[in-house]
């Protein structure tokens, strides 16, 4: 009963428009009121400052800074480059250039927002002078630039591995394959619609100088996430060390190798960045507090049991995860979406043997897929603005690209094996 309550109040206050922290937070003071749970309220406030207060948190903002050094700059116009002498001479190339340097950028940054920003700014424009529709450029760079959250080093995922007690390289190695399957399978629609449409049907070859040219221009950015995912897996930095190192290695880039930063554009860059991350570290504050009431009243353990008198069966299970995630994904984003979801899907994966890893990298696919649907998708605004097209006229020419994510999310949700094998190789 009080589960439900929590429910209904979280949902109830979140259409009607109340700031997510205050609607979380309401969620759990209401039913301590409503119920005479006995709770002393003071215990709210212990338990947000409690929250945020672990020293892996710190972690997050120097993830968000390192992203915003790189996302600024010449750095997206320089991997659009190396990915257009790449892949630009097949059907479709423009749009797998749109997808092949989101998949680089996303490597880069970890922000599925700044991904669309930065290859949008760019490629709209010239897609549309290729022939294609302004609403699928728009559509393919908002669908393309949510592989930033999948592909490592991943801001949910490095939540999802703080609230979870799960390994946060694990997480990374885990998201790599289903971050290049949702890029390939995006590439498949850009060759069909390249070909069926004629609009851009390749052929022009490039040349091995011009390709190297233009992987040397890129090389020192392409550097980062090898520096980040090389320090992590090789045990030599701890994710918030390899965090601090992106960072400095970041400003080294951007200042002294493509001199596209200066130290007059650090000020409004550091105050960006301080508000991203106080925005994550209220809402984990807030979902820290209702994550309390969660855990006293057992509410884990009453999902566990209607699941299971429901099914046995953990595809059933992963299945109403997938369901949840993705109506949570069409009002939430990403972070908050797996903060409050993770305690209580937790130990009901555990109950079912679903691999804690496994069903992070699931969570988190489910909520990419969100930043591109509407009515409240980031990605899909982001994309709207730089294009000048409508956000339902946008969602409309997506159906191909939205049944492609589909079927990776189905692939990556039943095939353990695309996220865990190289999770059981290293």
């Amino acid at each position: 009963m009080i589960l439900l309550f929590v429910v209904f109040v979280f949902l109830a206050t979140v259409f009607l428009g109340v700031p997510l922290v205050w609607a979380i937070l309401l969620s759990a003071v209401l039913p301590i009121l409503v119920f005479d749970l006995g709770y002393p309220l003071q215990a709210l406030y212990l338990n947000f400052i409690g929250g945020v207060e672990p020293n892996h948190f710190i972690a997050i903002p120097l993830f968000i800074v390192a992203g915003e050094l790189m996302s600024r700059g010449g750095v997206g116009a320089r991997i659009i480059t190396f990915s257009r002498a790449l892949l630009g001479f097949m059907p479709g190339g423009l749009g797998m250039v749109v997808v092949g340097a989101s998949m680089i950028f996303g490597g880069i940054s970890g922000s599925a927002i700044a991904d669309s920003a930065a290859i949008g700014s760019v490629m709209i424009k010239n897609m549309a002078k290729q022939g294609y529709k302004p609403a699928f450029a728009a559509g393919l760079v908002a669908a393309a630039g949510t592989i930033g959250i999948i592909i490592p080093p991943s801001i949910p995922l490095l939540i999802y591995g703080f609230v979870a007690g799960v390994s946060v390289k694990d997480l990374f190695l885990a998201g790599t394959v289903p971050g290049i399957l949702f890029g390939l399978l995006f590439m498949i629609v850009c060759y069909r619609v390249g070909k069926s449409s004629g609009c851009d049907a390749g052929g022009q070859k490039t040349h091995w100088p011009t390709l190297g040219r233009s992987f040397l221009a890129t090389a020192p950015a392409l550097f980062m996430p090898v520096l980040i995912l090389g320090g992590i897996f090789s045990g030599f930095v701890t994710p918030t060390e390899a965090a601090a190192l992106a960072v400095v290695y970041g400003l080294f880039v951007t200042m002294f190798v493509y001199r596209d930063f200066h130290l007059r554009d650090l000020p409004s860059l550091m105050i960006d960045a301080f508000v991203t991350s106080a925005i994550v570290m209220a809402v984990i504050g807030a979902t820290s507090v209702l994550g309390w009431l969660i855990t006293l009243e057992q509410m884990p353990s009453i999902l566990v049991g209607a699941v299971q008198e429901l099914s046995s069966s953990p595809w059933v299970f992963l299945l109403l995860v997938n369901v949840v995630m993705l109506v949570l994904g069409l009002v939430l984003d990403p972070v908050p979406a797996i903060l409050l979801t993770a305690p209580l899907f937790l130990p009901t994966a555990q109950s079912f043997g679903v691999d804690p890893v496994h069903l992070g990298v699931v969570m988190t696919c489910n909520v990419a897929i969100g930043l591109f649907t509407p009515p409240v998708g980031a990605t899909l605004y982001v994309a709207s603005r730089i294009s000048g097209v409508g956000v339902l006229s946008i969602a409309r020419s997506m159906a191909s690209l939205y049944g492609a994510a589909i079927l990776a999310l189905a692939l990556v949700t039943y095939i353990p094996a695309i996220s865990m094998t190289l999770v059981r190789m290293f």
